[in-house]
Order: structure tokens, then sequence, then C-alpha cells
């Protein structure tokens, strides 16, 4: 109780105390920024015209559970998600499937320096597990809700 009651005289914060300790929950929170966890994957990427088999070798191999479909220019034209396989598949979609018939144009995205809470609260809000990460209008890399998790955010 004394210590706590010098540290409140002193001005000694919760942005301090994170400072100080950024590997704890509080620090994790006011510093921890999607930068730190999106570089941990591969970047999953396909062109438009992919095949359905090559979106989920794409996929599977990267672990995230999606894939962003860029042009050959490198330009971001949405992503696809293993929800988005399933929903194609329910209505009887499959036979000659490409990357651009199924893709999810604008996708929900975070720059690479939003705080991590930051991209949870956008994950939370619309019921997703992915963010894809963007800086300039180019596509890095897609940040995934496993990657908050073990990070120890939710």
């Amino acid at each position: 109780a004394l210590a706590v009651a010098l540290l409140s005289r002193k001005g000694f914060g919760s942005a301090d105390f994170a400072k100080f300790h950024p590997g704890g929950a509080l620090g994790k929170q006011l510093y921890l920024r999607v930068r730190e966890l999106y570089t941990l994957h591969e970047r999953p990427v396909v062109l438009p015209d992919a095949s359905l088999s090559e979106v989920i070798l794409e996929m599977t191999s990267k672990r995230l559970g999606a894939t962003a479909v860029e042009d050959s220019s490198g330009h971001l034209l949405g992503i696809i998600t293993d929800g988005d396989l399933r929903r194609m598949l329910q209505r009887g979609g499959g036979g000659q499937v490409n990357a651009k018939d199924i893709l999810t144009p604008a996708p929900k995205f975070v720059s690479p320096d939003t705080l991590a809470v930051d991209a949870l609260a956008l994950m939370r809000q619309y019921s997703i597990t992915q963010l894809v990460v963007m800086e300039h209008g180019k596509y890095l890399g897609i940040v995934h809700l496993h990657d908050l998790l073990r990070e120890g955010l939710v």
C-alpha cells in the first residue's frame, strides 16, 4: 500500500508501468503493434486466375485460413478466407472457379503501426479472425486472431 501511494504521488501511471514492463499484459495493450505479429508468417497471395486448388494450397501452406488476391502489378484485389470457400461450396460452386470469382473485395485492414488491441477490437466488431496488413496501399501480410492469442491479448 505504501509503494502504491508513493507511485501515485509521483505521478507514476499505467503508461509508466507499461514502459518498464513491456512484456506484461498492460505493456502489450499499450505498446504491442501489428508489425510485431504479422511478420511471423509468410505472405499468402495468389493471382486472380489461380484455380480453386491453388487457392487452397496457398491457404494451407501459410496456415492462416486466408490468402490475398493480387494482380500482376501487386495491387490488392481482395481476400479469400476459409469461410468464403465454405460458403461457395454450400452454394454448389467449385467447378471452374478462379480466385477472382470468390474473393471478397475491400477486406478489413490495419496498418503495421496499429496497436494489437485495436486490431483485436476490429476483429471482434466484424466477427472475423484475420485482418489484412496494408501500408501506403501495399499489401504486407495477414494478422490472425491466433497471433493475438499467442501474445495473451485475448
